[in-house]
C-alpha cells in the first residue's frame, strides 16, 4: 500500500482538525473585510473560496448588495452564515492589501485560528494610513490638478482647490457621523459649488464651468462606476446593477447640488463646454497630483502610492497622446486604461498585492464625471424649460450622456481586459517569489 497521501485525503484531515464553526465565521469575515472596502465581486468570492480550500472545505457564496451569506461546506456537516448589515462601501486599499495578504499566509500553511482571528480583527480596527488633513490637502490639489487637465488657468486651479478643501472636510464630518451618502454628496457638491460661485462672482476666475466642475469631480464614485461593468463582464449581474444604480444615483445627487449652487449664487455652468488639451509633459504632471490624491483618499499603503501615481500618469497622458493624435474619446479612454491595466497587473504580480489597489487610482482621474454633471444639469434645464427647450440643448445633454456611458465602458473594459485575457484571477498569485520591498 502506498504511503503517499492524496491531496483529497490531505483536506479531509486538515478539515477535521479544525471545527467548521469558527471556519466558517473567519471565511465570512474576510469576505465581509474585502466586500466593505470596496473589492469587486469576483475578488471576494475569490478569496471566500481559497480560505475555506485551505482548511479542507468547500463553500458557497451568496452576495449581495447589503450583506453577505457564506455555506462552508465538509463533508455531510455545514454551516451557514450571514453577516450583519454592510454599512455604507468606502474604498480601503489598505484593509483590501492586508486581508490578501494574510489569505497568503493562509494558504502557505497558516493555521492557528486564534492568529487569524487576531489579524482579521486588525484589519477592521487598523487606522487610516494617512491623516484627514493629509487627505484633504492631497484632494484639494487633485481637484486643482484637474480644473488644470481640463484647460483650466492658474486662477481656476486656486479656486478648485479652496471648493475642493471645502467639499472634502464637508465630505469627511458626515462621514464619521455616518450620515446618508447621498446627502452627503449632495451636501458636500453644494458647498464646494457655493464656493465657486461666490469666486467667480468676486471674478477671481472667469471659467465657471472649472470651477464648480473640478470640485465635483473629486466626489465622483469612480470605483463603484468601474466595479459596476467588471461584475457584468464577469456576470456578477446582480451586483453589477447594484454597483451602477448606487454610483448613478451618487453622481445624479453631486449635480442636483452643483445645480443648487448654482441658483444660491446666480452663476450658470454652461451645459456646452470646450476643454483644451495640455502638453503631454505637462498633462504627465498634473496627472500624477491627480492620481495622488486618489490613493490618498483610497487609503493605498504609502510603499505602493507611486505605482498608483505611475499608473494615473500613464492613463492619462496616452489618452492625451491619443487626442493629440485625432482619436476620439472614447477610444483614447480605452487605450489609457489599457496602458493602465497592464501596468496595474504587472505590478500587483510583483508586489503580491491586489490589481485594483493600482488600477483605480490610476483610471479614476479619467471617470467622465464632468460630462456626467453637464449632462444631469441639461436635464435639470430642459426640465425647467419644458416644450419650449432648446434644440440645441437637448441634443447636447443626450450627446454627454451617451459620450459618459460609452467612456465608462471603455474604461472598465481597458481595466478588466489583462484579467481576461488571462483568463485567471489576478489575486492568485502565491507562486510568484516575494519581493524585498514589503506591503
Amino acid at each position: 500500500m502506498s504511503s503517499i497521501l492524496t491531496s483529497a485525503s490531505i483536506a479531509v484531515m486538515i478539515a477535521a482538525a479544525f471545527p467548521l464553526e469558527e471556519v466558517s465565521y473567519l471565511t465570512l469575515q474576510i469576505g465581509r473585510i474585502l466586500f466593505e472596502s470596496n473589492a469587486d465581486t469576483n475578488q471576494v468570492e475569490n478569496a471566500v473560496k481559497r480560505f475555506a480550500s485551505a482548511f479542507g472545505c468547500d463553500v458557497h457564496l451568496v452576495i449581495t448588495w447589503e450583506s453577505l451569506l457564506v455555506t462552508v461546506i465538509h463533508q455531510d456537516a455545514f454551516r451557514t452564515r450571514t453577516g450583519n448589515r454592510v454599512p455604507t462601501m468606502i474604498v480601503n486599499m489598505a484593509a483590501v492589501a492586508a486581508a490578501n495578504s494574510l489569505l497568503v499566509r493562509v494558504e502557505e500553511g497558516l493555521r492557528d485560528l486564534d492568529e487569524i482571528r487576531s489579524g482579521l480583527a486588525a484589519i477592521e480596527k487598523q487606522r487610516p494610513t494617512y491623516s484627514r488633513w493629509m487627505v484633504i490637502a492631497a484632494l484639494s490639489l487633485t481637484a486643482a490638478s484637474l480644473s488644470r487637465l481640463f484647460g483650466g488657468d492658474w486662477a481656476t486651479f486656486g479656486v478648485a482647490f479652496l471648493a475642493g478643501a471645502a467639499g472634502t472636510w464637508l465630505r469627511m464630518e458626515l462621514g464619521k457621523r455616518q450620515a446618508n451618502a447621498f446627502l452627503t454628496a449632495f451636501l458636500a457638491a453644494a458647498i464646494s459649488g457655493v464656493i465657486a460661485g461666490i469666486a467667480v462672482i468676486l471674478k477671481w476666475s472667469d471659467q465657471p464651468a472649472l470651477c464648480f466642475l473640478a470640485a465635483g469631480m473629486i466626489i465622483v464614485p469612480g470605483v463603484p462606476l468601474v466595479n459596476s461593468v467588471q461584475d457584468m463582464i464577469k456576470n456578477h449581474m446582480t451586483m453589477g446593477v447594484s454597483r451602477l444604480f448606487f454610483a448613478v444615483l451618487l453622481t445624479l445627487a453631486i449635480g442636483v447640488g452643483l445645480f443648487v449652487a448654482t441658483l444660491l449664487t446666480g452663476v450658470s455652468i454652461p451645459v456646452p463646454e470646450e476643454s483644451s488639451l495640455l502638453p503631454l509633459g505637462e498633462d504627465a504632471v498634473f496627472s500624477a497630483l491627480a492620481a495622488l490624491g486618489y490613493l490618498f483618499l483610497f487609503n493605498v499603503p504609502w510603499r505602493l502610492a507611486w505605482v498608483g501615481v505611475l499608473c494615473g500618469v500613464a492613463s492619462h497622458t496616452t489618452r492625451t497622446f491619443c487626442l493629440l493624435q485625432g482619436l476620439d474619446l472614447v477610444t483614447g479612454s480605452l487605450i489609457g486604461a489599457l496602458a493602465a491595466g497592464f501596468l496595474a497587473a504587472l505590478f500587483a504580480r510583483w508586489f503580491r498585492a491586489p490589481f485594483s489597489a493600482f488600477a483605480f487610482p490610476g483610471v479614476v482621474a479619467m471617470i467622465p464625471g464632468s460630462y456626467a454633471f453637464r449632462a444631469v444639469i441639461g436635464y435639470l434645464e430642459i426640465i425647467k424649460a419644458g416644450a419650449t427647450a432648446p434644440i440645441a440643448l437637448v441634443s447636447e445633454t443626450l450627446a454627454l450622456t451617451a459620450t459618459c456611458l460609452f467612456m465608462v465602458l471603455a474604461i472598465a473594459i481597458g481595466v478588466a481586459a489583462p484579467m481576461m485575457i488571462r483568463h485567471k484571477n489576478a489575486y492568485s498569485i502565491t507562486h510568484l517569489p516575494r519581493p524585498n520591498t514589503p506591503l
